[in-house]
């Protein structure tokens, strides 16, 4: 069996949720401390924009100004993301790990694999769209990122639980070709959430449901055994020390 740490978080800032993978990707460096799955919420909107991203071209800053939502810099690549009613997750292993494949893509669904197989157990039409994404009914419910540093590889992505249309559509700005290429006539119709797919309520009950299940999935996909834990003291330091970074204008506006 291979040992891995489960971190359950409730919802937690912006600034520290990026802390906090950055403080785990660190601390599994080299395996100077074990793997690390965890999962968490954010205690309010907040929006994420890729590592190379020009915020300007993605954000709505005045509107996230008004509304008093942060706008944070990923440290892993790919697109503008609104986190509000979702669980996250992240995933992170040595680099090197032969419970991945090296090639970017494939790792990407080998990770991906899990959640989609959690996903099936409460809804119909589940698919990976290459290469970070899960539709259900062609639409989009999860995507997911990667940063690959300090020996490290870590992935983190998004599951939907519902969605505040009118911060999703005034927050960011949307690619209106890519949603024609889709044949989509709105942004919100490209996307889809637990509650927009089953029918029933997601209290809770259900959310903590959920996670169970999505543990399971990772241990039999991977062979862990998990450990209920949390970051060590000195991840905990780095974590302090970077959601200062996280925070700050000069690394998330200025690029």
């Amino acid at each position: 069996m291979n040992k891995f740490r489960l971190i359950v978080d409730p919802p937690l800032s912006g600034s520290i949720n990026m802390a906090k993978d950055h403080a785990i990707l660190h601390g599994v460096s080299h395996e100077k401390f074990p793997p690390a799955f965890r999962i968490y919420r954010w205690v309010e909107p907040t929006v994420t924009v890729g590592y190379s991203q020009n915020v300007n071209d993605t954000v709505n800053r005045d509107y996230c100004s008004r509304k008093k939502i942060p706008i944070i810099r990923r440290e892993s690549g790919g697109g503008t993301v609104l986190h509000n009613m979702e669980l996250t997750y992240s995933f992170t292993i040595p680099l090197h790990s032969a419970l991945i494949p090296q090639s970017v893509n494939e790792s990407f669904r080998e990770i991906i694999s899990p959640i989609i197989k959690t996903l099936e157990m409460f809804m119909d039409n589940v698919e990976y769209k290459s290469v970070n994404d899960i539709l259900v009914n062609k639409k989009k419910i999860s995507g997911s990122a990667q940063v690959r540093k300090y020996g490290s590889l870590q992935q983190h992505g998004t599951i939907i639980i519902d969605m505040d249309d009118e911060i999703f559509t005034s927050a960011i700005f949307h690619d209106e070709n890519k949603l024609k290429d889709r044949e989509f006539p709105s942004p919100r119709q490209s996307l889809t959430s637990m509650k927009d797919e089953i029918d029933k309520d997601i209290d809770e009950k259900f959310i903590e449901g959920f996670i169970t299940s999505m543990i399971s999935r990772f241990s039999e996909k991977f062979n862990i055994d998990f450990i209920n834990s949390d970051i060590s003291e000195s991840e905990n330091s780095i974590m302090e020390a970077y959601s200062k970074k996280f925070s700050s204008d000069e690394w998330n506006l200025k690029r």
